[in-house]
């Protein structure tokens, strides 16, 4: 039998799940833009209750990296990896407060020290569509790396099923957890050196920790297929 909801019930759960605060960080890049172009796979079915989906964006941060890997700053972080603001999956019984998700972006959490250090000003609602930022870093950093991680919940293949043995190196997070890990894209940043073509595209370097145990790069794309279309590109203009 098919149960019938009104639209507006359907739309006022969807803000109540999907609600986060939203604010630009600060902005002294030169005129630079990290620009990030939607792909097939942007929006992802995910499963509310009684075989009701809706469609769900990623959840994604942009931050700075020294050449030697020192962790410099967030940029944008989407508000729920930032604060740990998840939504209670039906018959969990862990209170909502205390409910993790260490899979959803496993290298910026690990290498920012903690999900819950990010600031306010940087922690935004995941944009529905494509979007940009500008990065800000501390006067005199001419040479860096941007770094950007991108995941959805319940992207599962055969390669990283729902059902993964929680010992096995697949397992991301159970029926509500990532499925398909988080990829993580980089690009080198100059600004001593003039660019005359005006655009920089970031680089795939690989997957992070299926389930968010470390903050390592996994180059072995292998399984991996429908993640690689959460984003069409990521550039710096």
């Amino acid at each position: 039998m098919k149960i019938a909801y009104s639209l507006p019930l359907l739309f006022i759960f969807s803000l109540f799940l999907f609600a986060g605060g939203e604010s630009e960080a600060p902005v002294d890049a030169g005129g630079r833009q990290v620009i990030v172009e939607p792909g097939e796979h942007y929006r992802h079915p995910f499963p509310l209750f009684l075989g009701i989906k809706i469609k769900n964006p990623p959840q994604m941060a942009i931050w700075a990296e020294s050449l030697e890997g020192e962790y410099l700053g967030t940029m944008m972080v989407t508000e729920k990896t930032s604060s740990d603001n998840w939504a209670k999956a039906p018959k969990d019984s862990t209170p909502k407060e205390e409910i993790r998700r260490p899979e959803a972006l496993p290298v910026w959490s690990h290498r920012s020290g903690s999900a819950d250090t990010a600031p306010d000003a940087v922690s935004r609602a995941t944009p529905k569509d494509g979007f940009s930022v500008a990065p800000s870093l501390a006067p005199g950093t001419e040479a860096y790396y941007l770094y950007f991680e991108v995941n959805h919940s319940t992207d599962f293949n055969a390669a990283y099923p729902a059902d993964a043995d929680p010992d096995a190196s697949n397992y991301n997070g159970g029926r509500w957890g990532s499925g398909q890990p988080a990829l993580v894209y980089r690009l080198i940043v100059d600004s001593s050196v003039q660019d005359t073509s005006g655009e920089a595209l970031f680089e795939l370097l690989g997957h992070s920790s299926p389930d968010g145990s470390d903050g390592k790069i996994y180059s072995d794309l292998a399984g991996i297929d429908t993640a690689l279309e959460i984003v069409e590109s990521i550039r710096l203009e």
